[in-house]
């Protein structure tokens, strides 16, 4: 059976997401595993990888919490949800919660690049590895883009199953 267009790029986007992450966390874990070999059998340390790390760490979280929305993995108050048994109010409600969360980290994404470009008109470098602090805001703004792509997916889905469309990209 073909696969839609946007059923690719939406099967693209996660795979992008996926492998990001896992390169991310390797390279973490590296890092940390270098640093602790290098103070205690050394007696010496690399000063920018803490700093790597901790941006990384960063990096993870909001890149990670877009990923999250895909697999539904994130803390949620379901009590509600779970009280609705008939499908279409339970979709309904899925749909409403979906476009919540992507005007919210909208209105985030738009505020978080207005400090982007204000942040940009004033170069503030990282103490160890010199980069410059408005590219990380940058960053964040884009995990931020992520999520609002992630969620209007997700509000796409529940619109779909009012309309008897089954969503069929593969969760664990």
């Amino acid at each position: 059976m073909g696969q839609s267009a946007s059923g690719r790029i939406v099967r693209t986007l996660g795979l992008f997401e996926e492998y990001v992450l896992f390169l991310m966390t390797l390279q973490m874990g590296l890092s940390v595993f270098i640093q602790v070999v290098m103070r205690y059998v050394f007696f010496s340390a690399v000063t920018w990888l803490d700093e790597l790390v901790h941006i990384e760490v960063i990096m993870l979280t909001f890149f990670g919490a877009s990923l999250g929305i895909k697999y539904g993995s994130h803390i949620a108050v379901d009590v509600l949800k779970n009280q609705i048994k008939k499908e279409p109010y339970r979709s309904l409600l899925e749909a409403f919660t979906h476009l919540v969360m992507a005007a919210y980290v909208g209105f985030l994404v738009y505020y978080g690049m207005n400090l982007y470009v204000a942040m940009s008109k004033f170069t503030h470098f990282t103490p160890a590895l010199r980069i410059p602090k408005h590219y990380l805001y940058l960053l964040v703004c884009v995990a931020l883009g992520m999520i609002v792509v992630r969620s209007i997916i997700g509000l796409i889905q529940a619109l779909g199953s009012l309309a008897g469309k089954p969503y069929n990209e593969v969760k664990p």
